[in-house]
């Protein structure tokens, strides 16, 4: 009964710790990102910025570029995948979709390391 109720409990924490770490569902503005582009900024800005991007690209791309903020200014659906940043070392990986024309922020430091475009394949991209 005791291993049942940890098992319980352990759920809501699992839960709470992917949810840390995934993408804000919030708008964000475009920023000095062109248009065209897919940005990453390594720190918060709210507003207008005149931060460089760690990232701008208009193409398929994989590395790793310090995130705290994306914008996706092209007319695609772009798939990203990030990975939470622990010190000085990897965590966890995540993939995520991101709409055209629109950002959003992390609510914990990342590192991008993968931006594809979108098949679209009929499902919604949240």
């Amino acid at each position: 009964m005791r291993l049942k109720a940890i098992a319980l409990a352990a759920i809501p924490a699992a839960f709470l710790g992917v949810m840390a770490s995934a993408p804000s569902a919030s708008a964000w503005s475009a920023g000095n990102c062109p248009v065209g582009q897919f940005c990453v900024w390594p720190e918060f800005w709210y507003g207008d910025t005149d931060m460089a991007p760690s990232l701008t690209t208009d193409e398929e791309w994989s590395g790793s570029a310090p995130g705290h903020i994306f914008y996706n200014h092209t007319s695609r659906d772009v798939t990203m995948t990030y990975v939470v940043a622990e010190g000085e070392l990897q965590g966890r990986t995540y993939t995520t979709c991101v709409n055209k024309v629109s950002g959003s922020y992390f609510t914990m430091p990342m590192h991008v390391t993968d931006v594809t475009w979108r098949e679209d394949d009929g499902t919604p991209c949240y």
